[in-house]
C-alpha cells in the first residue's frame, strides 16, 4: 500500500511539474505578446486585435498550472497567527485539519468547474472575444489547478497528522 501510494505521489508531482513549466512558458509567451503588441502598436502603427484576449488567457493558464506545485511547495499565503499562539501538542492537529478544510474547499471549487466546464464543452459555449476560443478550456484548467492544488492539501495534512501522533508517542 505504501508503495502504490509512493508511486501515485510521484506520478502526481510529475504531472504538476509538467504543468508548472507550461504555465512558465504562458508567462513568457504573455511577455513576447505585450513586447510584440508594443512594436506592432509603436513602430508599425498597426495594433494588434487579438493580443489582449490571448494575455487574459494566458495569464489565467499560468495562474492555475503553477498553483499546484506552489501548494506543493507550501508557497502559498498563510496567516498563522493563531497556529503559532497554540501549544506544540495541539499545532500539529490544528494545522493538518487546516490543511484538510483548504483541501475540501480547492476540491469543492474545482469539481463546481469541472461540471462547467463539461456544460460549456456540451453547448459548444466559445469567448465573446476578437478571436473566439471555447470557453472550457479555461474552465478545465481552472479545475486542474483547483483540484491538484487540493490534493496537495490532503497530502499536507496526512503528512501534519501522521508528524503529530509521531511528536505525541514521544
Amino acid at each position: 500500500m505504501n508503495k502504490l501510494c509512493s508511486g501515485l505521489g510521484k506520478t502526481h508531482d510529475t504531472l504538476t511539474d509538467i504543468g508548472y513549466w507550461i504555465g512558465v512558458l504562458a508567462l513568457f509567451a504573455i511577455l513576447i505578446m505585450f513586447c510584440y503588441e508594443i512594436t506592432a502598436r509603436y513602430f508599425f502603427r498597426s495594433p494588434t486585435q487579438w493580443i489582449n484576449d490571448f494575455t487574459g488567457y494566458f495569464l489565467l493558464f499560468s495562474t492555475f498550472l503553477l498553483a499546484p506545485r506552489l501548494t506543493r511547495e507550501r508557497a502559498h499565503i498563510e496567516i498563522s497567527f493563531v497556529k503559532d499562539a497554540l501549544p506544540e501538542k495541539p499545532r500539529g492537529y490544528f494545522s493538518a485539519m487546516l490543511f484538510l478544510l483548504a483541501a475540501v474547499a480547492c476540491v469543492w471549487a474545482g469539481w463546481y468547474a469541472y461540471e462547467e466546464a463539461m456544460r460549456q464543452y456540451s453547448r459548444g459555449i466559445s469567448t465573446m472575444a476578437v478571436v473566439s476560443v471555447p470557453r472550457w478550456w479555461m474552465s478545465a484548467v481552472i479545475s486542474y489547478g483547483l483540484i491538484n492544488s487540493g490534493i496537495y492539501f490532503l497530502r499536507a495534512s496526512i503528512m501534519e497528522f501522521q508528524s503529530s501522533l509521531t511528536r505525541q508517542g514521544r
